[in-house]
């Protein structure tokens, strides 16, 4: 519950504050901790946020996370306490987000909590790869090299998608804005051009009949057109979102030229990557495999880790041996360099450099992609304007015959 209080301090000075606590006594038990005398406490009322007081659209980035991960590592290397160091952010923070965690991470700290289990309370912004290294950095007694680790994690996974999100970024204004003009030519030419074709009686091609019957619903059944829009795009919306469609989704993706390999070479950067900071921090394979498996972003490839962990490895048949027997997800590369590093004790080791490996392959395909995707795009607009333009033209072309 959040609560709202007026109080004084020692030198009489009103101060207004607000925290996130279990109960009054709470709050009580906090203020005179702080050396506070209580004039008011009030629970304040929620409106429309979500737990702890975040609202539901207000978000924390990866460069805020990284730079939490950065700052707090190189202050507990100075020799200030978690508590302090949480303190000095909480005062420097801007967004009123990061500011409401760190209140509460702060007061949790006081009450004897771990900084892992505090950030905990904030599943949506602080995923179970973050807290498993913090908690595995708290064990071990080395948090600021698990922060560090966090961090280098955080700006892999970033650097990542900025370049998947760069290279698709062309091809997407390209789509939109071949969409733009297809629905501008359908709700203002063709109107005017198909009244002219039925005032002269011509038999009109068939591909012009279809575009006119388009044109002429979405002009003059607009509002129905719309809904069917809103229904579509929710439809598609809910089916992403439920495990049946990321699944159908993956699959889909999994089969389409071209991008077969490159979605499978993003994963493969992930798992290895994701994998090599969890058993570099000391988190057991089995607990590592399972979070790698929620960490990848690919439903396919989460219901094969999370079943070959299940059914082989937590039963004693070993890493490399389980990805052999799934060569259509795992390449030999991969399979054949776990079982070295297995064999050799360097397993970690492997993993980085499988990571970075992918990586690289990952820029190569991007680019490849790019190579194909551009002309082949090109092309699809061309025909989709030289299609209307034809069903246009040819009954012009037949009216100027029939005139003649």
């Amino acid at each position: 519950m959040k609560f709202t209080y007026i109080a004084s301090n020692q030198g009489g000075d009103i101060v207004e504050g607000e925290m996130e606590a279990g109960d009054q006594q709470a709050v009580l038990a906090y203020m005179q901790k702080h050396e506070l005398f209580p004039v008011s406490i009030r629970e304040k009322k929620k409106t429309g946020r979500s737990g702890l007081g975040i609202s539901l659209f207000e978000s924390v980035s990866v460069l805020d996370k990284i730079m939490f991960a950065r700052n707090l590592s190189l202050m507990i290397k100075a020799g200030i306490s978690i508590s302090e160091a949480i303190d000095i952010m909480h005062e420097d923070a801007q967004k009123p987000t990061i500011k409401k965690i760190f209140a509460h991470v702060k007061l949790q700290l006081e009450r004897g909590s771990q900084l892992s289990d505090a950030l905990a309370s904030f599943p949506r912004h602080f995923s179970k790869v973050f807290l498993s290294l913090l908690k595995s950095g708290e064990a071990s007694g080395n948090l600021e090299n698990a922060l560090t680790q966090i961090a280098q994690q955080l700006k892999k996974e970033s650097d990542l998608r900025k370049k998947v999100r760069s290279a698709m970024a062309y091809p997407a204004i390209l789509v939109a804005a071949s969409a733009g003009v297809m629905t501008l030519l359908a709700i203002v030419v063709l109107p005017k051009v198909g009244k002219i074709f039925a005032q002269s009686h011509i038999q009109l091609p068939f591909i012009t009949r279809v575009l006119l019957g388009i044109s002429d619903f979405i002009t003059n059944q607009w509002p129905l057109a719309l809904l069917m829009l809103f229904f579509l795009g929710l439809s598609f919306y809910l089916l992403k979102r439920s495990e049946m469609g990321k699944l159908a989704l993956a699959g889909i993706l999994r089969k389409t030229p071209v991008v077969s390999g490159l979605m499978q070479k993003i994963v493969l950067t992930r798992f290895d990557s994701t994998l090599y900071s969890l058993l570099k921090a000391g988190v057991p394979i089995i607990k590592a495999l399972e979070i790698t498996a929620d960490a990848v972003g690919n439903a396919l490839y989460r219901k094969v880790i999370l079943d070959m962990t299940q059914k082989e490895i937590a039963k004693g048949i070993s890493f490399g041996m389980a990805l052999k027997r799934r060569p259509e997800y795992f390449p030999r590369l991969t399979t054949s360099m776990i079982v070295i590093g297995e064999k050799s004790g360097n397993l970690e080791q492997m993993l980085d450099n499988l990571a970075s490996f992918y990586q690289e392959e990952v820029d190569d395909q991007l680019k490849t992609l790019i190579t194909i995707l551009e002309p082949a795009l090109l092309l699809g607009v061309g025909l989709m304007v030289g299609t209307l333009a034809l069903s246009i033209v040819i009954p012009i072309y037949q009216l100027i015959g029939n005139v003649r």
